[in-house]
């Protein structure tokens, strides 16, 4: 998981570089003879090529498996690789408070657009800078990760009789989490019974069947992080679907 917040840091740097070069391109375009049109084209592109990769984050695939990490006693799911929403918003608003701000009218609404849009660009690094997206399963619970908190739910505090979520629908399994006093975390936000699975790289439905079954089965959970255990697990659910 170290890796993983490495590799989303440098495309974080990489995606506000970018976004700050387009806005300055866009700008210097605007000031010169006959290329007005590159600069309208500059900005047409940033606003779809954000939105459709946006649409392709939410649709596409993952097919990747569990993960182990034999001395931590872990088993995991990173992010997937590639592009992620986090970088791709960062850019965005890197170049919008860019271009905005340099825009020869100088109207208070316009200012405040371009504050905004950089408090969103150097937010979105600050928050990225700490967390990727990510699960983790250990003997002695599930810690989950998104951009704006990060969660531990012991075992002890979900119901082993209780309902876990599908994994399909809205992106997010939900855990029958029946001792809210127990879960440890840090971050804000309301939900934290809520496994976010947007950008994991395992399809949410295996995850949710991973889930369900150490919910359900207290007596398999010590064995965790083992290599046998997984083999176990992966025979017990079949190939990813």
């Amino acid at each position: 998981m170290v890796a993983a917040r490495w590799r989303q840091r440098v495309r974080m740097v990489v995606a506000l570089l970018l976004g700050v070069a387009a806005a300055l391109l866009a700008r210097w375009a605007d000031g010169r003879a006959g290329l007005s049109g590159l600069a309208d084209l500059l900005r047409a592109s940033c606003t779809l090529v954000l939105a459709g990769l946006l649409f392709w984050i939410q649709r596409r695939p993952a097919h990747g498996e569990l993960r182990l990490d034999e001395p931590a006693r872990t088993y995991y799911v990173p992010p997937r690789a590639g592009v992620s929403s986090v970088p791709l918003w960062t850019g965005f608003s890197a170049y919008a408070a860019v271009d905005i701000a340099l825009d020869t009218g100088h109207e208070r609404w316009r200012l405040g657009l371009a504050a905004f849009s950089g408090l969103v660009a150097v937010g979105t690094v600050l928050l990225g800078w700490r967390r990727a997206p990510g699960v983790e399963l250990t003997p002695d619970g599930v810690t989950h990760r998104h951009l704006e908190r990060e969660v531990f739910v012991p075992w002890a505090a979900l119901d082993p009789v209780g309902r876990v979520g599908s994994g399909r629908g809205f992106g997010a399994i939900s855990l029958p989490v029946q001792r809210p006093e127990l879960l440890r975390g840090s971050g804000w936000g309301r939900n934290r019974e809520q496994v976010a699975t947007t950008e994991l790289d395992l399809a949410p439905t295996r995850l949710a069947a991973v889930l369900r079954h150490y919910v359900t089965h207290p007596e398999d959970r010590a064995a965790i992080g083992t290599r046998e255990e997984l083999a176990r697990l992966r025979q017990l659910l079949g190939d990813p679907a």
